[in-house]
């Protein structure tokens, strides 16, 4: 699966776009929440450390998930007067991080993703991958020379969306 900077930058590319580079919780908050929001179906890496499994690609990397990211979010929104356009956004960025490893090389089972969990258990994948896959074991120099190749392939491929949806971003709050 993709590194956390591939999902950084898709999120920050995808939530920019679907708030329309309107500023929702500030400058910065924005930026933070997108960020937070592309990492959150990772989190399921936390059990299988401290269990030995691997929980990885299971449920949080659904659609369902996806949309149970976008209601929390409008529900979290709503406390501060947007509760739509941040269950859209955060809909979207978590969408992001569903396509950005479906798109991923996959060397490690369950090969893809459960996307249409839990009314399949079948794990989806693209057949032509964009994105190199992570490695996650043992951390020899081949290892991290292949992950800092994988970060460097998503920065050049993802980078520059992130940067095309923070400068229109900039130029939307310098217009007022």
């Amino acid at each position: 699966m993709a590194t956390p900077l591939g999902h950084a930058l898709a999120g920050l590319a995808a939530g920019t776009a679907a708030s329309g580079g309107r500023t929702i919780l500030g400058p910065w908050q924005d930026l933070v929440f997108f960020t937070v929001v592309a990492l959150l179906p990772d989190l399921d890496f936390i059990p299988g450390l401290l269990t030995g499994q691997n929980y990885h690609q299971g449920p949080s990397h659904s659609l369902l998930a996806a949309l149970l990211v976008a209601i929390l979010c409008g529900l979290w929104g709503r406390t501060r007067g947007h509760g739509w356009l941040l269950a859209w956004c955060g809909g979207v960025v978590c969408l992001s991080h569903l396509a950005v490893d479906y798109l991923t090389l996959d060397k490690l089972p369950p090969y893809g993703l459960p996307l249409l969990w839990p009314f399949s258990p079948e794990h989806m994948t693209a057949k032509h991958a964009i994105f190199l896959d992570v490695k996650r074991h043992s951390l020899t120099w081949a290892v991290i020379a292949h992950d800092l190749k994988a970060m460097a392939w998503e920065l050049l491929l993802l980078g520059p969306l992130a940067a095309l949806a923070l400068w229109l971003r900039a130029r939307r709050r310098a217009k007022g």
